[in-house]
């Protein structure tokens, strides 16, 4: 069976609707929260991606001094353009969805992999950006 590419915009665009549908509006980006909680996914997203027969095309890896990465950052921004999220405030430090709980189904429709698998990776986004919080 042939494997079909997971881009990371493909990937965030999955994981925001699926944090859509659990009604989680804002992400912050201080002390490189989201950036860090993302790496810590790396593994389940391969893990998922190995299931659902996809393959990546990026690696989620921060910069081990800054701990953020221009990778997720250059994402998050086309994320902006493409309307799902907004970029709060002067310094960017919040990411503010903008798709709706009644918009997301409609997103996984397009997306490579299910959207079992989108769920269930943004539950364990969800962890680790609550574990990077203690640990900042």
């Amino acid at each position: 069976m042939d494997e079909k590419p997971l881009y990371l915009s493909d990937l965030l665009t999955g994981l925001f609707a699926a944090l859509a549908m659990r009604e989680l509006a804002v992400l912050s980006l201080r002390n490189s929260r989201l950036d860090r909680a993302l790496e810590r996914l790396a593994d389940d997203v391969a893990t998922e991606a190995s299931k659902e027969h996809l393959s990546l095309r990026f690696r989620l890896k921060t910069h081990p001094v800054h701990r953020d990465s221009t990778q997720i950052q250059h994402a998050l921004w086309e994320a902006a353009q493409r309307e799902l999220v907004s970029l709060d405030n002067p310094e960017f430090q919040d990411v503010r969805l903008k798709i709706t709980s009644a918009e997301a189904p409609r997103y996984f429709a397009n997306l490579p992999g299910s959207e079992r698998m989108y769920r269930s990776l943004a539950d364990k986004l969800i962890g680790y950006y609550r574990e990077v919080a203690t640990t900042a």
